[in-house]
C-alpha cells in the first residue's frame, strides 16, 4: 500500500462509514464464533489497528504486518502486541490460533493459497478464518491502484482456493450488496488518476448526516448477512474452518 494511504485510514478508521462497517461486520462474524473466552486472534495485515482493537474484546490479539509504518500507527492506538511479518511466513507456532481476521489482505498477495496453508498451519484444529476480499473485476480503479491491489474476486474463486489451501467453508456471501450499482458508477467514472497525479484510494468526504446514515444503512445489512446469502457485492466475506 502506498505509504501515504497509512496516514489517511489512521485519520478515517475510527469515524468514516467504509471502516466503520467493515468492522462491525468482522465484528458480528467473529462474536459468533464458538471460541473460547480467551481467544488467541490474530489479525494479519492489521494496518493501522481499528480491527484489532476491537477484537481484544473476544481475546488476545496479535497484530500482524508487513509494513513498519502500519504498525507505528497501530502503537498509537495503544496496542503492542504487534509482529512484522509477511503473511505467507507468520512467526507463530503451528496449532496455536483459534481465529485468524485477513480483512482485503489477499488481493495485495502473490500466491494467495500459499498464504491460505499458512494460515492453516497456525491454526487450532477446528479454528476458524473471517475473510473479507474486494470483489469483481469490473469495480477496479484507481482504489485498487492506490492500495496495490493485484486481483479482484468473485465468491467462487475465494471458495475453490479456501478449499485448495485444506479449508471447511462455514459461510460465504457478498457485502455492500444495496451499494453495489452507486459503487459501480463511481468506479466506472474513476477508473485511472490523471497521468500527473499518484492514485488515491477512493474516499471522498462525506457530510456526518451521510456518513452517518451509511453506517446505520450498513448495519441492516450486517444484521441480514446471519441469516442471508446475498448474490453480489462490492465486497466478498467468508467464515472457513480448519477441520
Amino acid at each position: 500500500m502506498n505509504p501515504a494511504e497509512y496516514e489517511r485510514m489512521y485519520r478515517y478508521e475510527d469515524h468514516y462509514w467504509w471502516f466503520v462497517s467493515r468492522r462491525e461486520l468482522v465484528d458480528s462474524l467473529v462474536r459468533r464464533l464458538p471460541i473460547p473466552p480467551e481467544a488467541v486472534i490474530v489479525d494479519v495485515g492489521c494496518g493501522t489497528g481499528a480491527t484489532a482493537v476491537q477484537l481484544q474484546n473476544y481475546g488476545r490479539v496479535i497484530g500482524v504486518d508487513i509494513s513498519p509504518l502500519a504498525l507505528a500507527w497501530s502503537r498509537k492506538r495503544g496496542l503492542s502486541n504487534l509482529l512484522l511479518a509477511a503473511a505467507e511466513r507468520l512467526p507463530i507456532a503451528p496449532e496455536t490460533v483459534d481465529v485468524i481476521v485477513a480483512t482485503d489482505i489477499l488481493e495485495h498477495l502473490d500466491d494467495d493459497v500459499a498464504v491460505l496453508k499458512e494460515f492453516h498451519r497456525t491454526l487450532k484444529r477446528g479454528a476458524y478464518v473471517v475473510v473479507t476480499v474486494p470483489a469483481y473485476s469490473i469495480l477496479w480503479s484507481e482504489h485498487d491502484l492506490a492500495l496495490m491491489h493485484r486481483r479482484r474476486y468473485v465468491a467462487r474463486v475465494l471458495a475453490q482456493r479456501s478449499r485448495a489451501a485444506g479449508f471447511e467453508i462455514v459461510r460465504l456471501t457478498y457485502a455492500l450488496f444495496f451499494l453495489f450499482p452507486l459503487a459501480l458508477v463511481m468506479r466506472l467514472l474513476k477508473r485511472r488518476p490523471p497521468p500527473d497525479k499518484d492514485p488515491e484510494a477512493q474516499l471522498p468526504p462525506l457530510p456526518a448526516w451521510l456518513n452517518h446514515f451509511l453506517i446505520r444503512f450498513q448495519r441492516i445489512e450486517t444484521a441480514l448477512l446471519t441469516r442471508v446469502r446475498f448474490p453480489w457485492g462490492v465486497s466478498v466475506v467468508a467464515v472457513l474452518r480448519k477441520p
